[in-house]
C-alpha cells in the first residue's frame, strides 16, 4: 500500500477544489472572477447621450426574446448596468455589481429576480430591492422605455 505524504494530500485536495470550481457550482467561480455569465452588449448597439443610454434593440440578439439579458460596461455610465427583457416591450435595468463584493448580478427570468453570481447568491427584486443575502444595500434601478418614435430603440434614463 502506498503512503500519501502531507504535500501530496494538500496538492490533491487543491486540485479537486479547483476542478469543482471549473466544473461549475452554479456561478460559484464568479466569487473569484467577479464576472457572471451575462453577455456584454456590443459598443455599436448603443449610444450614450447626456443622461440617457439609447439601445438599438435589433442589434442586441440577447434581448430578442423575453427572458434575455445583457450587460453594459462603459466608462461614460455612472455604473455598469444589466438590462433584462421581462416581457413584451418591458425591460428592467439595474446596476450590474452586487453591493456586497462587486460581483456581477444575473437576471433569473423564471424567478423574476436578479441574483449575485457569487456563492452567497444575494437576491434582488425587479426593482433592485434586496430580497435576501449578505449585502445590506439594494441595486440602483434605472428607468427604461421604448422610444415612441422608434419601437426598436430602448431609452434608459441614467
Amino acid at each position: 500500500m502506498k503512503t500519501m505524504t502531507r504535500r501530496s494530500m494538500v496538492t490533491a485536495i487543491g486540485a479537486a477544489g479547483a476542478g469543482t470550481c471549473v466544473c461549475g457550482l452554479g456561478g460559484g467561480c464568479a466569487t473569484f472572477s467577479k464576472v457572471g455569465g451575462t453577455p456584454a452588449m456590443a459598443a455599436d448597439a448603443y449610444a450614450v447621450e447626456g443622461k440617457s443610454l439609447k439601445v438599438t434593440l435589433g442589434q442586441v440578439s440577447a434581448l430578442a426574446g423575453v427572458g434575455g439579458s445583457v450587460k453594459v460596461i462603459d466608462a461614460r455610465l455612472p455604473t455598469p448596468i444589466i438590462i433584462a427583457r421581462t416581457g413584451e416591450g418591458e425591460y428592467a435595468v439595474v446596476s450590474l455589481l452586487c453591493p456586497h463584493r462587486g460581483v456581477e448580478v444575473e437576471y433569473r427570468h423564471a424567478d423574476k429576480q436578479f441574483r449575485c453570481a457569487s456563492l452567497g447568491h444575494s437576491k434582488f427584486g425587479m426593482d433592485g430591492a434586496l430580497k435576501r443575502g449578505l449585502t445590506k444595500k439594494s441595486l440602483s434601478r434605472y428607468s427604461a422605455t421604448l422610444d415612441p418614435a422608434d419601437k426598436n430603440r430602448l431609452v434608459v434614463t441614467l
